[in-house]
């Protein structure tokens, strides 16, 4: 007779502990950290970044092999931004190409014109919009200028006046709407040549911008919702020829739209005759062409980061504010009295730049890093084609390998051996000036 073989219970499968992040998933045999057992997810994080973790590994080598054979696909560029700080030889180049679906590829690279040549590189090859404007400030923030070279006088100076704007702006309590964004003139991340900053007790901060003729001020700032988005700008009318500015967002449709500013403009301008505005601090907005009483406005069709620009039209008309809400009805003219709306802002850490001036940047410190023979970035080495493109096309540097550090003129051989011999001493900093500048200090 034969038995009727019961059902078993399935043997439960064994699981490890990774011992990093202390998580069930301990798959891999990690040979950098003595073979710990680790997750995938540790794996990726800690890859190229430990010591001992390199193309020995079975679960790196195939990635490296793959990033170097297949050709990550052509996107168009969307941004390239330098740092504005020059003044420690440090300088963060930013480049970024628009995937298909509305993100971000970036990269952020450290160089070092001064000393060492390419320092530190960050790549990302899926950021929203706004997380990059988050490591942008990030990055931005960490390079700044040492607080050892600004004078203790002028600390003290800089403080005081940061205890009295923040006095003043809570003395002046002006309510907006939720969604509103306000823009100083005097932060923009560029000036063409043309827009002046001017000194005006009337102003916010005591600043305002007199732009000529089609010279612009370009402003980043991230818009989150999209639909109609009304302008305002607080302005100085001086007389009938100057009572006139342009305001636009690239790839943004306006509303009336002023063909002579070109794509984008929205032309904010008194009303011939009406001299009621002149000679005044005031809050306006564009004139409707079927003399509605709306504001003029700008359709966003999604949430994302933009420029923001002003545009002289005629010069002598002070630029002050820029407002933008979704609030129809609001009238910063009626609600502020005219006075400026209180913000806190700081200038936008980093400026535009095309594209062939930041692979010059970029030739420059490999050249530097060549001769001093600084290890470059495992991130520099496997995504500078994804964004940058070929390496050996890249304009190659003329002169010296360092430059004045105020002027930027060539430096004599002698200067140049010196700084390549002490290259990678952390204690020392070199300020080497050419000929020409060092006599202003004989």
């Amino acid at each position: 007779m034969r038995h009727q073989r019961l059902p078993t219970r399935q043997k439960r499968i064994k699981t490890q502990r990774c011992r990093t992040c202390r998580s069930n998933n301990g798959k891999r045999a990690c040979p950098a950290l003595s073979s710990m057992i680790i997750c995938p997810e540790c794996c990726s994080a800690k890859r190229a970044k430990i010591p001992g973790c390199d193309n020995r590994c079975k679960y790196y080598s195939p990635l490296i092999v793959q990033s170097r054979k297949v050709a990550s696909p052509e996107y168009p560029i969307h941004l390239c931004l330098v740092s504005r700080s020059r003044d420690t030889g440090m300088l963060i180049i930013v480049g970024t190409r628009k995937r298909p679906d509305g993100n971000l590829k970036a990269m952020f690279l450290l160089i070092d014109l001064w000393k060492k040549g390419v320092r530190d590189c960050f790549y990302d090859a899926n950021m929203s919009e706004k997380q990059f404007e988050r490591a942008c400030q990030r990055f931005g923030n960490s390079y700044t200028e040492p607080e050892h070279a600004i004078p203790e006088e002028e600390k003290e100076e800089i403080e005081q006046e940061r205890e009295r704007e923040v006095k003043d702006k809570k003395q002046e309590f002006i309510r907006i709407p939720r969604d509103t964004l306000i823009i100083e003139a005097e932060t923009a991340m560029h000036f063409d040549n043309g827009v002046n900053v001017v000194e005006d007790e009337e102003a916010s901060n005591r600043r305002a911008i007199d732009s000529a003729r089609n010279a612009r001020a370009i402003y980043e700032v991230y818009i989150p919702k999209r639909g109609k988005w009304y302008v305002w700008i607080r302005t100085y009318y001086k007389s009938g020829s100057q009572d006139s500015y342009w305001v636009g967002i690239e790839d943004v449709e306006p509303y009336p739209w002023d063909e002579q500013g070109g794509p984008n403009a929205i032309k904010v301008w008194a009303v011939p005759g009406d001299d009621s505005k002149w000679n005044r601090w005031l809050w306006d907005t564009s004139t409707h062409p079927l003399g509605k009483s709306e504001p003029g406005y700008f359709r966003v069709k999604r949430p994302g980061y933009y420029r923001v620009w002003s545009k002289g039209r005629e010069p002598g008309t002070r630029l002050d504010q820029i407002l933008l809400t979704r609030s129809r009805r609001y009238n910063p003219e009626n609600a502020a009295e005219g006075k400026p709306i209180p913000t806190l802002t700081q200038p936008h850490p980093y400026e535009p730049a095309t594209f062939e001036e930041c692979r010059k940047l970029i030739s420059h410190a490999v050249e530097i890093s060549k001769a001093v023979e600084t290890e470059f970035p495992w991130e520099f080495k496997y995504w500078l084609n994804d964004i940058w493109g070929d390496i050996r096309k890249f304009p190659e540097h003329e002169g010296s390998l360092y430059k004045c550090q105020k002027c930027e003129e060539e430096l004599p051989d002698q200067a140049v051996d010196l700084i390549k011999q002490h290259a990678h001493s952390d204690d020392i900093q070199f300020y080497i000036l050419c000929r020409k500048c060092g006599g202003e200090f004989d």
